[in-house]
């Protein structure tokens, strides 16, 4: 008995993934599909948690490659690209947390408006001088 196969609109429908992104993960070797029916690809039942992992990974933000990478590694390079991509998020959330925290002063900026205020200028004038955001921060609102 043959596995029943699912062709690229079920699949579309059942993952809610676009079929034309379906082919493009089968260019990629992602998902493939299990056979080809007068040229329309067919795919196993398994394609459905397989596309569901695809999605788990780009949500949490792994890139397409990075998850190409991470299905066809092995232990050790797995645990690799996901200390790469903690790495890359705890670098993204310090980035948000200055933005946060430059925007939160602007909010409440005793000049009333950010472009009046002299300490956004010197923020300013410190990023064009090759300064960090947070250098440029600190030295416009310095330790009392």
């Amino acid at each position: 008995m043959t596995e029943r196969t699912l062709p690229i609109g079920e699949l579309a429908a059942r993952t809610g993934v676009p079929a034309t992104t379906l082919r493009y993960y089968d260019e990629l070797g992602l998902v493939r599909p299990a056979t080809r029916d007068g040229g329309r690809r067919r795919y196993t039942e398994a394609a459905v948690k397989d596309v569901g992992v695809i999605l788990f990974f780009r949500e949490i933000g792994f890139t397409l490659a990075e998850i190409a990478s991470f299905l066809s590694g092995e232990g050790d390079g797995r645990q690799e690209l996901i200390e790469q991509k903690l790495a890359e998020l705890a670098e993204r959330q310090r980035r948000i947390d200055v933005a946060r925290t430059a925007l939160e002063h602007g909010q409440r900026c005793p000049a009333g408006e950010p472009l009046n205020c002299p300490r956004f200028w010197t923020i300013v004038d410190g990023r064009q001088h090759g300064l960090s955001l947070e250098q440029s921060h600190a030295r416009a609102h310095p330790a009392h």
